[in-house]
C-alpha cells in the first residue's frame, strides 16, 4: 500500500465528510424527538451537557470546548451565539479529521467499509461521546446520561457513518 494511496483516502475522506456532517447535524433534532416520545428524559437531564441540542446548543461539547478555550486563553466569556457558531465551526473541522482518518483507513483496510460505514460512525460515538469527552471531563460517561442521549446520539453518529461512506464512494470515483 503506497502513502500517495492512504494520503488520497483521507483528502476522499476529509471531502465526503462535509455532507456528512452536514446530514448528521439536521438529523439529529428528529432523532432526538423520536428517542425522548420513546424514552423520556427527567427535565433535570436534559440540563447536562451533550443531551439536548434542540433546547439547548450551547451546552453540547463542541460549545463546552470552544467556551473553556476562550476562558484559558483569557478572552470573555463566549455568549450563546458565539457558542453555537464555534460549535458548528468545531462540529465540521472534527467531521473532517473524522473522514479523513475513515478515508485513510479505507484505502489501506477495505473491511472498514463493512457494514456501510454504520459501525464507524457507532465507533466514532464510543471513542469520543463514550470515553474522550468523558474522561477529559466535558461530557458524563453515557452510563450516567438518559438513555434518550445516548440513543440519539448514538444513531446520529450511525448517520454520520453511513453517509461518511456512501459519500466516500462517490468522490472517489469523481477525484482522479
Amino acid at each position: 500500500m503506497s502513502a500517495h494511496r492512504m494520503v488520497r483516502g483521507a483528502v476522499v475522506g476529509a471531502l465526503a465528510s462535509l455532507p456528512a456532517s452536514y446530514v448528521k447535524r439536521v438529523t439529529e433534532p428528529a432523532l432526538q424527538r423520536a428517542a425522548e416520545q420513546v424514552l423520556p428524559p427527567e427535565a433535570w437531564q436534559k440540563r447536562l451537557v451533550g443531551t439536548d441540542p434542540s433546547d439547548h446548543p450551547e451546552n453540547m461539547p463542541p460549545a463546552v470546548i470552544a467556551a473553556e478555550v476562550a476562558e484559558l486563553r483569557g478572552a470573555k466569556a463566549l455568549d450563546t451565539e458565539q457558542k453555537v457558531r464555534a460549535s458548528r465551526t468545531i462540529h465540521y473541522v472534527f467531521g473532517a479529521v473524522a473522514g479523513a482518518a475513515y478515508g485513510a483507513l479505507a484505502a489501506r483496510l477495505p473491511g472498514v467499509t463493512r457494514g456501510a460505514g454504520v459501525p464507524a460512525g457507532v465507533a466514532l460515538y464510543a471513542v469520543t461521546h463514550g470515553t474522550g469527552l468523558p474522561a477529559a471531563g466535558i461530557q458524563e460517561p453515557p452510563w450516567t446520561l438518559p438513555a434518550s442521549a445516548v440513543v440519539w446520539e448514538t444513531a446520529s453518529h450511525a448517520v454520520y457513518g453511513a453517509v461518511l461512506e456512501v459519500s466516500r464512494r462517490l468522490v472517489d470515483r469523481l477525484v482522479p
